[in-house]
């Protein structure tokens, strides 16, 4: 443990600070936008850039906290800047990431979701408030404050899980709305906006992709307005654009699945019918196949995604 003044996780912590972040002497006083060199003056700081996501941020709400760290948790993930209040001990605990979670209309959201279960893990693990909302945190560089420097090396998701050992599923899990603050908000309008979207996708067949990615961007917007600290735009078509893209090329399959589930449906609860439900799936198939076509897909993709055959692709587009 090193008390930080000017070391290298500190100069680190000042390297990846916003060009004009969000700061406070008192938070009692809100929050304001302020230069870089006049917001290391004061006593509160937005650490993180609205775009990208370098500090895992923990508020821990109980006295001593760095003796509880220190000498009572065992096994633990080590912080790598504890800010703490010398009056109580109350302090702000960071985890510094090798790689930042990117938060933009070209991020993947599966970093994201990793991210925010091993966030509410290390929220459980050290006792943390979960309402604390992370844009500002102390500021290690103000006099108000001690900070010590716990570990000098940064994180990477898989390192910290190796304490914690979240599973895929784990990340997976949805969340409530009134659990939607910080990454929570991206895994909230994820999870909300993707069963959604299995079967609204249903109502853009025939249609283009630029129509159905826009009608998802409007249903992620209004689940954005819900939230206490909605989005910026990027983050929502981020969003989106991963929901989108994945049931639009899923959708044949499972429109394929559905058909012959029918069938077979059809089969098993009166033989006679048999007949009827096979022509009612090649008519199906007939109309599915030239909707892709005439939205400009590759004949080589349409037989692959509807198993048939080349020569029944050409027979079917042939006829009028």
């Amino acid at each position: 443990m090193n008390y930080a003044k000017n070391n290298e996780t500190l100069l680190k912590f000042k390297h990846h600070l916003p060009e004009k972040p969000y700061c406070s002497n008192d938070l009692a006083h809100g929050l304001k936008i302020c230069s870089q060199e006049t917001a290391l003056k004061l006593n509160y700081i937005q650490a993180n850039h609205p775009y990208y996501t370098y500090y895992l941020i923990l508020d821990l709400d109980y006295e001593a906290s760095l003796i509880e760290i220190l000498y009572s948790l065992i096994g633990i993930p080590l912080p790598n800047l504890l800010i703490e209040n010398p009056e109580n001990g109350r302090a702000h605990i960071l985890f510094e990431l090798e790689t930042p979670i990117y938060n933009t209309d070209a991020s993947r959201q599966k970093p994201i979701l990793y991210a925010y279960a091993i966030l509410r893990a290390l929220q459980r693990l050290f006792g943390a408030d979960v309402g604390y909302v992370g844009l500002v945190t102390k500021n290690p560089f103000s006099s108000q404050w001690r900070a010590y420097t716990l570990c000098s090396t940064p994180y990477t998701l898989d390192s910290l899980n190796s304490y914690l050992e979240i599973t895929w599923k784990d990340a997976q899990k949805p969340i409530k709305q009134e659990e939607a603050i910080g990454l929570g908000r991206n895994c909230y309008i994820f999870h909300t906006a993707r069963h959604w979207a299995y079967v609204e996708i249903r109502q853009y067949r025939g249609k283009t992709y630029s129509q159905w990615l826009e009608c998802v961007i409007q249903h992620c917007m209004g689940l954005n307005q819900g939230l206490s600290q909605p989005m910026q735009y990027g983050e929502i078509k981020g969003i989106s654009k991963s929901i989108a893209r994945f049931c639009w090329k899923n959708d044949a399959y499972c429109y394929q699945e559905f058909i012959q589930r029918q069938s077979y449906k059809g089969k098993l609860g009166n033989s006679s019918h048999g007949g009827k439900a096979r022509s009612k799936q090649y008519t199906d198939l007939r109309y599915q196949a030239k909707t892709m076509y005439a939205n400009g897909m590759r004949k080589v993709e349409i037989v692959r995604q509807l198993q048939i055959s080349k020569m029944t692709l050409n027979r079917w587009l042939q006829k009028r």
